[in-house]
């Protein structure tokens, strides 16, 4: 599909705010607010509203379609919008369903307008004005390194923590991985974002996104050993691979200071398997329904998980999260879509895949799943959701051109 220039720059103006190379926040012992303030901050949701608008308006109609073409994504948005019916926290719950529904508004464009080798290119766009961002401020400006005792010395980039900084390279480092293993044009750029991406994982010590990282290479591998194999040995395959590989994520991420010599792990680390057994008894609580979309932590209802666990602003589990939010209900339409993601990112692969990159949507469930066991990032008006909602739909919409019984 043919994209007249101007609004290719709309569309990587929208990804660059989304990314958040434009909201660029110091440490955040240093300051919480970013560079600018937060009028900045109000001035580019304005403009990205504005460009949503803008498409919206243009391309009304192929909203309408792309949404009929995957009901599961949009029955879980049906789902959050609704919880407020029920939600502890009303006002949080309003606050946040604003940023997700621009979220899936950002998706939808994406999916109709581009494929997936198109977006992929205009991702890295964003993401390698991020990283190149990050590693100007923190190299040559004062306040773009941690300074507390507990993470002294830590990259934290435009992002503000170490860890997302960490997390945002990961999703940098895949792109550029796969871009530079897939094209001949501008490869020496490629590698040149790719190496910087890595080097700021490192350099933020980040457990879970070099993890995240070291399980993507290893995969590369066994995507293309699926192509010489029949559908349903591929399904077993993959399946036993991504188990063994998450399993052992799950034990690197647990034993990284034993694994890799580092130090200085922040709480989101420590005491979270207490956490999460509190978190339990309080999903036992309100199980089919939960306490609606963002409504939880603010409540009164998490006052004893709060006071215990004075670091806790979410379960630092995604699906435990999920689960906390929406209950059972919201839980199992997301696995539905979830597992009709995997079947189409694995159809891709074994179907129509002709270089690394096309292995991108199934590299994406690794992220998202790896990084969900620690963090909270299912879900919420964010790049990691962004990212997700937007794959899926595209695969739904490319799928219909795939024969699924070869």
């Amino acid at each position: 599909m043919k994209v007249k220039l101007t609004e290719k720059i709309l569309t990587i103006l929208l990804l660059l705010i989304a990314v958040g190379a434009l909201t660029i926040h110091p440490a955040q012992e240093v300051s919480m607010s970013t560079l600018g303030g937060d009028k900045l901050d109000t001035l580019f949701n304005i403009v990205s509203y504005l460009i949503l608008f803008y498409f919206l308006i243009s391309y009304w109609k192929g909203f309408i379609y792309v949404t009929t073409r995957n009901p599961l994504q949009f029955f879980l948005l049906a789902i959050v919008i609704f919880s407020i019916l029920w939600s502890e926290d009303l006002n949080s719950s309003l606050t946040y369903i604003k940023g997700l529904i621009r979220i899936y508004f950002i998706a939808i464009y994406l999916a109709m307008r581009y494929s997936l080798r198109e977006q992929m290119r205009l991702i890295a766009w964003a993401l390698g004005a991020a990283a190149s961002l990050s590693m100007v401020f923190s190299a040559f400006i004062p306040g773009f390194i941690h300074q507390s005792p507990e993470l002294l010395g830590m990259w934290s980039g435009i992002y503000g923590h170490k860890n997302e900084l960490g997390y945002m390279m990961a999703w940098s480092a895949g792109v550029f991985l796969h871009l530079a293993l897939s094209t001949h044009k501008y490869r020496w750029l490629m590698w040149t974002l790719c190496g910087i991406s890595i080097c700021l994982i490192i350099l933020s010590r980040s457990t879970t996104s070099l993890t995240i990282l070291l399980t993507m290479i290893l995969l590369l591998p066994f995507y293309k050993s699926l192509k010489k194999t029949n559908y349903k040995l591929q399904v077993i395959m993959i399946t036993s691979a991504l188990m063994f590989l998450i399993i052992s994520s799950i034990f690197l991420l647990n034993n990284a200071e034993t694994v890799v010599g580092t130090s200085g792990k922040d709480l989101t680390f420590n005491g979270r398997s207490d956490l999460w057994g509190l978190v339990i008894s309080k999903v036992l609580e309100k199980p089919w329904l939960g306490y609606g979309f963002s409504g939880f932590w603010t409540s009164n209802a998490a006052s004893n998980l709060r006071a215990t666990y004075d670091w806790a602003s979410n379960a630092h589990n995604g699906f435990l999260e999920l689960l906390l939010e929406l209950g059972f209900l919201g839980f199992l339409t997301f696995a539905a879509g979830f597992i009709q993601f995997f079947v189409m990112a694995l159809t891709r692969i074994s179907s129509v895949a002709k270089k690394p990159e096309d292995y991108w949507p199934m590299q994406m469930l690794v992220i998202i799943v790896i990084v969900n066991f620690s963090e909270a990032r299912l879900l919420t008006p964010s790049w990691n959701w962004l990212m997700y909602v937007t794959t899926s739909l595209s695969l739904s919409l490319s799928s219909q051109q795939i024969d699924f019984r070869k």
